[in-house]
């Protein structure tokens, strides 16, 4: 708490109080203020892009508790219009966008991030915050780009990178990793992809048709609670040497995280125009 007291205490003024205003309930082993940690993260990495009050922004895979699109509400203004694109995981989205005051910019659409429902030049900035690891594959990301640089001159990516530093970043990385072993053995789909090294993310730009003009990386130097899930996931996978060696490994990653916390790993930013 001391921690995100000093970092909240650093941000400006009108968004440290918007983050007064959001609203959820937390579950453990989720602390109360997750949302808002992660909100301050998201915040640190806009501050990157340059948005101009009062732009129309595009935003891909805004999630169920819009951790992006409030932060981006903000910046883009009151003036600015935000179009917030999420296929199905929508969940607490419309009640914490309203808790925030944020309901009047934004724009929620239902859509595949592959087959955009926009015309071209739409929004003046295309933005897709730590949505990339989502988006099942390569060549999932290279389409969805494309996307982005058809509705918008200019694209916005930012997404971790698969990079330890400290140990918090170590323990963060370890759960995180089992995500897709462990969710393709439980319900047959991968969930969130291994993390990208930046300079794979921006020849994937590229490839989409993108002009590279800048890449980052960023410590954002803030905790990440979104790896986490509960070992009975691990412990439904039928008996096995994979269920016993993916027991081992969240229990070695479950180790680490209560002995260090989790720390948010770098972050690869990736601007682009369109060719």
């Amino acid at each position: 708490m001391e921690r995100f007291e000093t970092r909240l205490r650093a941000t400006e003024p009108g968004f440290r109080e918007l983050l007064g205003r959001i609203q959820l309930q937390a579950t453990p082993p989720l602390p109360p203020d997750w949302l808002r940690w992660e909100m301050l993260e998201r915040d640190a990495v806009l501050r990157r892009a340059s948005l101009a009050a009062g732009s129309t922004v595009l935003e891909i895979g805004s999630g169920p508790h819009a951790i992006a699109t409030v932060p981006l509400a903000y910046r883009a203004g009151r003036a600015g219009r935000l179009v917030a694109v999420e296929l199905s995981r929508w969940g607490q989205f419309r009640g914490i966008v309203a808790s925030g005051g944020m309901q009047d910019r934004i724009r929620p659409l239902v859509a595949d991030a592959r087959r955009l429902p926009l015309r071209g030049d739409s929004a003046e900035l295309a933005v897709c915050l730590h949505g990339i690891r989502s988006l099942h594959g390569e060549e999932a990301m290279v389409r969805t780009f494309r996307e982005m640089l058809r509705a918008s001159p200019r694209i916005f990516l930012a997404e971790s990178l698969p990079i330890a530093r400290t140990e918090g970043q170590r323990a963060h990385l370890m759960m995180y990793e089992l995500r897709e072993d462990v969710f393709s053995s439980t319900m047959g789909s991968r969930d969130d992809l291994h993390y990208l090294p930046l300079d794979r993310l921006a020849s994937l730009v590229e490839s989409a048709g993108g002009v590279v003009e800048k890449t980052e990386t960023l410590e954002v130097d803030l905790p990440h609670f979104l790896a986490y899930f509960p070992r009975s996931l691990v412990e439904s996978i039928p008996q096995g040497t994979r269920r016993e060696e993916l027991l081992r490994r969240w229990d070695e990653a479950d180790r680490v995280r209560r002995q260090y916390g989790e720390d948010h790993p770098p972050v690869g930013i990736v601007i682009a125009r369109r060719s």
